[in-house]
Formats: structure tokens, C-alpha cells, sequence
């Protein structure tokens, strides 16, 4: 039977139990009534306020976790979305079985050939403008960029020595990343191209890149570069003063394409500039602009890496935020000299020292050890010092 109170909560009473009166049910309320009797008022303050902090906890757990859920399923959902968007690519798999690769040396990184290429067409004609191996080195995050100059004097397969940006005309990828193998002894497997005039709308999309321009390079850049280079609809201002400045897609393409002011060692280190203050730009950016930005940028590429490796890649290099340190060939170290070889000039060096000098760089070991470096910096800033 049911019924309600004099407040009008329903109640329900079994008429038929047997121990509805039973005196057991007062010994028990007696029984509440000596326990309200016994205690003191001041005693529930500390049991309420408990409670009133064990509630409030546990609406903090809840939001957290529902936000915790949503971060989760956003995370899924946009690496679906990048995987997808990477997974088409134009991917051109290079024959692991003809990459000149005959030594084991570069097991604890990965070297990655990232080619710059001189067309001004969307395709891949033409040739490696630059050429930058890309190393990841996890153990210290750091990655490594080592620019080789385009004009050095290397051997070719079926083609004896030639200039290093010939290569890749000849054979395009393949036969790029072989060479670099067997002069350099690289072991690379991989490879990025990318189309340096498309390279100048990414740069626009990112907003620009910050560079240091010297008086030199704004003079070779306003009197000569920009002057000759046709971006088609893409506009290059002219610049209206050296120093460190914002510079669009057009201008941060033609000043990594200098060439006159001191020679291709510098214009490599030019290039990797370029594509450091890219990465400084990039992590900058609003992530929800990040899928256009992958998608721009994919349209100016191709590579033979498979996608699982290009979203590991990215995900470590989002997630650990890597130092980045340079190295160009030749340089002070491996000092190389102009030579005209049958009407055409190359720079000449000696490749074996080139080749050992690299791996000390990526393995710092010897002159590019944490030791020296620390030496040389101690050196420098003494001599500034003495100077000042």
C-alpha cells in the first residue's frame, strides 16, 4: 500500500510483514537518539566540510577526465586526419637493393636526403639545388642538417665526376641518394623533395620567416635576385634595409639562392637557415591551421618515405621540440678550391676527409665533440672580451 507523508513523499508500507511493529524498530530508534544525544554539534562541522571537499573533488575528477576524453578523441581524431591527408603524397619508393649503401655506420640515426629543386614548374625536373641530409638523432633530440655544396666535384655512376646537382638530372631521386651514398657514405634510404618556387607559398601561409640579411645579401638581393627570378603571381618586394626582418615566401626563396656574394658553401648555409626559421615559424603557429599547412606542403613534395614513418617523425619532432645544428661541406676543416675541369668549374676536395667529417659531426666526436665545442666557446668568448 502506498501513501504519503505530510511533506508528500511516498512512502511504502507492507501491511502484510509480520515485524512492521515489532519492538526491535523502537530499540533501534532509540538506540539514533542516543547516539544525536551523546554528540556535541561542534563534531559535525569537520565530518560536513569532508564531505563538502570529497564532493568537490570529485567534480574536479570528472571535468578533468571529460576533458582528458576530449583531448583524447581529438588527438585520434586529427592524427586520422593527418594520416589520411599524408597518406597521399606523391610517394616514388626508392630500389633498396641500388643505393650504393656498403658499411653499418649510421645505425643509431637516420639520414634522410632532403632535395631542393631548381624548377620552376610544378614537377620534378631540373636539378638538386640543394642538398641537405636531414639526420634524426632521437638518443640526443637533436637533428642535424649537413648541406653538401651543388657544385662539388663527385663521382657519378655511369657518368664519372660531375657536379653534385647533376646527379639528381641524371637519375633523378635514385641515383641522387646513390651518390651521395657512395662518395659520402651516408647509408640513406629515404629521401623529400621539394619544388624550392612552390616552397614560397608555404612560407606566405606560415606568415613569413624571420632572417638576418647582411648588407651584402640586400644589395645582391635587390640590384640582382630579385630582378631575375620569375615567381609567376607570387609578388617579391623589394627590401629597404639590411638586418634581421620578416621576409615573405618570394623573398626567403631568393635569398636561399644567393649566389655571388661569397659562393655555394655559404648559399647552403643559407638554405638551411631558411628551413630552420620555417620550423621556429611553424611551432608558432595556430594548430588548427597545421592540416592546410601539411597539405600545401605535400603538393610541393615527393618522398619515398611511407607514411607511418613521416607521422612517428612528426609526432617526435612536435613532442620533443629538437635542437638543431648545421654543417656545411666543405668548410674551414675540409678547405676546397675553384677548378675548371674540361670548360666547366667545380669545387674540388678531398671527399674521403669530407666523408669523416660528417660522421664526426652527426656522432660528435673529435672536433665536434661536446669537449671541443665547449673549448672553442670558452676561446671566443675570451677573445671578445679582450676586444670589448
Amino acid at each position: 500500500m502506498d501513501n504519503k507523508n505530510n511533506n508528500g513523499f511516498k512512502i511504502d508500507f507492507n501491511y502484510d510483514d509480520p515485524n512492521i511493529y515489532n519492538d526491535k524498530y523502537e530499540d533501534i530508534s532509540s538506540n539514533y537518539t542516543d547516539i544525536s544525544s551523546s554528540s556535541k554539534p561542534e563534531d559535525t562541522q569537520p565530518i560536513k566540510a569532508k564531505k563538502k571537499k570529497r564532493r568537490k573533488k570529485h567534480i574536479a575528477l570528472k571535468i578533468i577526465s571529460v576533458l582528458l576524453v576530449l583531448i583524447i578523441a581529438f588527438g585520434i581524431s586529427f592524427y586520422a586526419y593527418a594520416y589520411k591527408l599524408i597518406d597521399k603524397i606523391n610517394r616514388v619508393p626508392l630500389d633498396s637493393e641500388d643505393l650504393g649503401i656498403t658499411t653499418d655506420t649510421y645505425s643509431e640515426v637516420m639520414n634522410i636526403a632532403l632535395l631542393g629543386l631548381d624548377s620552376r614548374e610544378d614537377n620534378n625536373s631540373g636539378r638538386s639545388d640543394a642538398n641537405v641530409i636531414v639526420t634524426i638523432d632521437k638518443k640526443n633530440k637533436k637533428i642535424k642538417l649537413t648541406s653538401i655544396a651543388r657544385d662539388s666535384y663527385v663521382a657519378i655512376e655511369g657518368r664519372k665526376n660531375d657536379k653534385l646537382t647533376h646527379a639528381y638530372a641524371y637519375g633523378k631521386s635514385q641515383l641522387a641518394v646513390k651518390t651521395l651514398n657512395q662518395n659520402f657514405g651516408l647509408e640513406i634510404t629515404d629521401y623529400v623533395t621539394m619544388n624550392f618556387f612552390g616552397l614560397a607559398r608555404v612560407i606566405d601561409y606560415i606568415g613569413g620567416v624571420t632572417l638576418d640579411v647582411d648588407e651584402a645579401e640586400f644589395n645582391e638581393l635587390n640590384g640582382y635576385v630579385f630582378p631575375t627570378t620569375d615567381f609567376g603571381d607570387i609578388p617579391c618586394e623589394n627590401l629597404t634595409a639590411p638586418g634581421v626582418q620578416l621576409l615573405s615566401g618570394a623573398q626567403a626563396v631568393c635569398y636561399a639562392r644567393i649566389r655571388h656574394t661569397d659562393g655555394d658553401v655559404e648559399r647552403g648555409n643559407r638554405q638551411k637557415e631558411v628551413i630552420t626559421a620555417m620550423f621556429a615559424a611553424i611551432k608558432k603557429m595556430n594548430p588548427f591551421k597545421l592540416p592546410e599547412l601539411a597539405t600545401m606542403i605535400l603538393n610541393e613534395c615527393e618522398t619515398s618515405l611511407t607514411t607511418d614513418k613521416i607521422m612517428k617523425l612528426g609526432m617526435w619532432a612536435v613532442l620533443t621540440t629538437p635542437e638543431f645544428e648545421q654543417l656545411s661541406i666543405p668548410n674551414d676543416n675540409i678547405p676546397a678550391s675553384g677548378k675548371t675541369i674540361r670548360g666547366v668549374w667545380y669545387y674540388v676536395y678531398d671527399i674521403e676527409k669530407a666523408k669523416t667529417e660528417i660522421e664526426d659531426f652527426i656522432f660528435e666526436r673529435n672536433y665536434y665533440s661536446p669537449e671541443e665545442v665547449a673549448k672553442r666557446l670558452e676561446e671566443q668568448e675570451t677573445q671578445a672580451d679582450k676586444n670589448s
